[in-house]
């Protein structure tokens, strides 16, 4: 007899192209795209939804984050952050491009990009100087 998974089950969240009010975990929603042969999540918009890691996303370029709580910092905004350190590419990340992010909550969730990117996501969420 195999035991019971301990995690929850998963219902196919499908490839958007919007979200409203849906539990998210992201390596699932990446995988989903992988499997429709689309490496990039892209032009999606997120409405109050809620994204679980673990997980670092890498806006690419024209996302937007509106009334979003970033998640918890502990007590500083730069823990949300990692830096590349690669000068062409970053592997193991989940990478959005177009996509608008509204009323959404993301935990245990990192981000990474470009320094201009870093520079810019710290300035919104505040915080000590990078």
């Amino acid at each position: 007899m195999t035991p019971a998974s301990p995690l929850f089950p998963l219902t196919p969240l499908g490839v958007g192209p919007v979200y409203e009010g849906v539990h998210i975990w992201l390596p699932q929603l990446f995988a989903e795209h992988m499997q429709a042969g689309q490496s990039v999540i892209e032009g999606k918009t997120f409405d109050n939804c809620r994204f679980e890691g673990p997980a670092v996303l890498l806006p690419l370029s024209g996302c937007s984050f509106q009334a979003c709580n970033m998640g918890e910092a502990g007590g500083d905004t730069r823990n949300l952050l990692l830096a590349p350190v690669g000068a062409a590419k970053v592997v193991g990340v989940i990478p959005v491009r177009d996509c608008i992010f509204r009323g959404s909550a993301f935990y245990m969730v990192g981000f990474t990009g470009s320094s201009a990117f870093l520079k810019q996501f710290h300035q919104m969420v505040g915080g000590p100087t990078l």
